[in-house]
């Protein structure tokens, strides 16, 4: 199919692409919301003009409404930005359609701003030659047009198929006021094929803001459908999230992400670089700095110091909204002595301050008392208890170790954060936070690491005695490490070399690992803006589900621009008192009606704002909108007939 297409645009080129410009690609923006999902394709050719002397717009265009009377004159509702930035409520809901300024971004792309239509006449002049007619293919050529004509064409379409003559064309209906939007006009305006039962397919999305919107979607046959319908229609939230966005609340959490991603980036900047022969030190970027007297008396009061028996979890039965847990997890107080180092270390001004903060805790973990012994398994936790019970020499760490340890107390660290604020609000269970990142730790090492690592960690105290099989009659002890021969290259480590292994690192594992922290992060920015936009509490554990579930995006590096967009399935009867008596930001309507030779589908696109390019808009500019008081639409209308050949 796709193959006969592309020979279509071949001939086109060689016949028209002197005076046009022809692309066989995705369809423009402008195109898929005129015309839905359902019609556009994946790949079309687009026959039109570019003109690249103009500039780009760099502003959106005005809202289509005549500054409607507001309840009081100071109210602001510009959610640009953060999503916990606002001050709406509930209520305000009732004119997010029409007053919010969505300016954050125009609708169409950029290229788009060069396109030009060709006059409409022209277009169908190449559409009726036979040669165009009669080509082998099948999908559809567009014609971008001018709109100049007295039916404002902005759009031809021509659908090669074997079986059928099929044709489209998209016009400018003009602006609409919303009440004049009625099932009774559409249906007359459609115009059934003789003998055929309407179906009628409907959409209305509500702008919340110009990070969220629900999309509000069902099907009828009936002969004078619904056009609101938020009893029996499947809901969709629509949410992105920017990192730089982050607001005061939650920024000290995407923080910690940012350090973990930087450290891990550094790790395998300079691993890369021996393996190409060149050797370095490694640096660490991340800290603010810190005396290293003063270090050196926090390290070693963290762990002489007896650590409370019960943290600030409060009574089980008080019951906190998602914002003061997370408030609380801020300045919980931490329990486990890596924990707590981890926030002492990640302080150090570079790497040979953080080296030295290392030497410090170790010959603090050989000298003192520790009573804050450490519970978390991680490495730095093990050498600690194996310093203290005097079952280990003092470790000398090079190399990258001191940032493989500090990343790996870091990342249980900060997932413990996490769990305190998804489990104390009641989201959801630590098991659904942790199962996308074991499933994908054990793809990584083939289900064998755990017992490798359990033999690799065991003490001196608990090592194999007499001769073991297969290894040869020596005592295995932590200064022999032959446990890690089903590790990759990815793990940096050379199986022919044994000695004392300060630190594990996996360069895979840990990008998996740092991938569901960010993900559970953005699912912690998700419910925040249902929370402080609508208020729903009651979905809270199905959108957790919903998110944590899905396989994490894989991230490498976290930047202010790194977006993530989810689409979020909620029952009708959770948002139907918010919108009810809204009109939506925008409508696609389609009718579709046949009988045994005539399929005719028409498509009414209602936008409160115009969606097409300044450029391409200006032959359908109009002053309608200036004498209304009501809320209108831009409005444009679609139509296809395919018939019999």
């Amino acid at each position: 199919m796709l193959v006969n297409l592309a020979n279509i645009y071949a001939e086109l080129m060689r016949k028209y692409g002197d005076s046009h410009t022809i692309t066989y690609s995705a369809p423009p923006s402008y195109l898929t919301r005129l015309v839905g999902a359902r019609e556009s394709e994946k790949k079309i050719v687009l026959v039109y003009k570019e003109d690249r002397s103009g500039s780009i717009t760099t502003t959106t265009p005005a809202k289509l409404l005549v500054k409607p009377e507001r309840r009081s004159s100071n109210t602001d509702l510009d959610l640009t930005g953060s999503p916990l930035k606002d001050d709406c409520i509930v209520d305000a809901i009732a004119d997010l359609s029409l007053d919010l300024q969505i300016v954050n971004r125009n609708p169409w792309k950029q290229d788009e701003e060069y396109h030009r239509g060709v006059p409409a006449d022209k277009a169908r002049a190449i559409i009726c030659t036979e040669s165009f007619q009669q080509a082998d293919g099948q999908g559809s050529v567009w014609f971008l047009c001018d709109g100049s004509d007295f039916g404002h064409t902005l759009l031809l379409q021509y659908e090669y198929h074997p079986t059928h003559f099929s044709r489209g064309i998209v016009t400018y209906s003009g602006v609409v006021p919303a009440y004049m939007v009625t099932s009774q006009s559409l249906v007359r305006e459609h115009g059934m094929s003789a003998g055929a039962q309407l179906e009628t397919y409907i959409e209305n999305s509500y702008q919340i803001n110009p990070h969220m919107s629900l999309l509000c979607s069902w099907s009828t046959p009936a002969p004078l459908p619904l056009l609101i319908n938020l009893s029996g229609c499947n809901v969709l939230l629509s949410q992105a999230f920017r990192v730089g966005d982050c607001s005061p609340l939650t920024e000290d959490f995407m923080n910690q992400i940012r350090i973990l991603a930087y450290i891990r980036e550094d790790i395998v900047s300079c691993h890369r670089d021996e393996q190409a022969g060149v050797h370095r030190e490694p640096i660490y970027r991340c800290g603010s700095g810190i005396d290293m007297d003063e270090l050196r008396e926090s390290i070693n009061k963290t762990m002489t110091e007896v650590s409370g028996f019960t943290d600030v979890f409060a009574d089980g039965h008080a019951e906190y909204d998602i914002e003061e847990v997370v408030q609380r997890a801020k300045h919980r107080s931490l329990m486990d002595l890596t924990d707590k180092l981890w926030e002492l270390l990640k302080s150090c001004s570079c790497y040979k301050d953080l080296k030295v903060a290392f030497n410090m805790l170790f010959q603090c973990a050989v000298r003192c008392n520790i009573v804050n012994t450490p519970t978390n398994k991680n490495r730095l936790a093990e050498i600690i208890s194996n310093l203290a019970n005097s079952r280990l020499a003092m470790p000398c760490l090079s190399g990258t170790e001191p940032l493989e340890l500090l990343l790996e107390i870091g990342l249980e660290k900060v997932h413990k954060d996490y769990e305190f604020i998804f489990t104390e609000s009641k989201m959801c269970s630590i098991s659904l936070l942790k199962g996308s990142s074991e499933s994908g730790n054990s793809d990584v090492n083939d289900g064998s690491s755990t017992n490798d690592l359990s033999k690799l960690r065991k003490s001196l105290h608990n090592a194999m005695r007499g001769d073991a099989p297969g290894g040869g009659g020596i005592r295995k002890t932590l200064l022999h490490n032959t446990a890690g021969s089903k590790q990759t290259v990815s793990n940096y480590q050379n199986d022919d070399e044994s000695g004392f292994k300060n630190s594990n690192f996996n360069e895979r594992e840990s990008m998996l690992q740092l991938s569901k922290l960010f993900q559970i992060h953005c699912t912690l920015e998700h419910l925040l803006m249902i929370h402080v936009n609508m208020n729903l509490p009651n979905v809270y554990a199905d959108v957790c589900t919903q998110l944590l579930n899905k396989q994490p995006r894989l991230v490498e590096s976290i930047d202010d621009n790194l977006n993530d967009v989810v689409d979020i399935q909620i029952s009708a009867h959770y948002v139907r008192e918010h919108l009810d008596g809204k009109d939506p930001h925008t409508r696609r309507i389609t009718m579709k009606s046949e009988n045994k030779y005539r399929k005719n589908t028409t498509t009414f696109y209602f936008n409160f704002e115009n969606i097409c390019p300044p450029e391409l808009a200006k032959c359908f500019q109009c002053d309608d909108k200036e004498l209304v008081k009501e809320r209108t639409y831009h409005c444009w209308l679609y139509r296809k007939i395919r018939t019999l050949k």
